[in-house]
């Protein structure tokens, strides 16, 4: 597992580990997205999952912007698959945003036949996704510290998905 810094960007991604439970990773351009920055996603979940310390996935796809490599879903693939066990744990799941309509059907049909290795809640926007994970740490009882909350408001403000907060 090679350290990464809790934030990590470039032109396709961001990421932000800095407000744990959350590892949010914003898909600007996910056709640009290569085999580096998903690493760079695996490497900061195995940094919660190591330490048996809750992780939320905070996924944000945006309209219009396509879908990641085979070769990227791939890695994805293969980690969730060495790493099953952890990724059953109650406090681990995916909050994914998927603004079109259509998406988020073909979703609920493949997750209708084949259950998602992770649990998975998918939303149409940021707005639903920050409600989402307050939602659930809430249910499981992990407390939302005020710099997670001010983290997940900067996420709903107008125009923020292009300036996201480090810290």
């Amino acid at each position: 597992m090679v350290a990464r810094a809790p934030f990590y960007e470039n032109a396709a991604l961001t990421l932000n580990a800095t407000h744990e439970p959350v590892l949010y990773a914003d898909f600007k351009a996910p056709r640009d997205v290569s085999a580096d920055d998903v690493q760079a996603m695996l490497d900061l979940s195995d940094r919660f999952l190591s330490r048996q310390a809750a992780l939320v996935s905070l996924i944000h796809l945006h309209k219009g912007t396509g879908i990641i490599s085979s070769e990227a879903r791939r890695m994805f693939a293969d980690w969730i698959e060495r790493r099953a066990k952890e990724l059953r744990r109650e406090d681990v799941f995916v909050v994914i945003v998927v603004p079109e309509a259509i998406f988020r059907a073909v979703l609920r049909v493949v997750y209708r036949f084949r259950a998602a290795p992770i649990r998975t809640i998918t939303v149409p926007d940021i707005d639903a996704a920050a409600d989402a994970v307050r939602s659930e740490l809430a249910t499981l009882a992990q407390p939302l510290s005020p710099e997670l909350e001010r983290f997940l408001a900067s996420l709903t403000e107008p125009g923020s998905a292009s300036k996201v907060a480090r810290g």
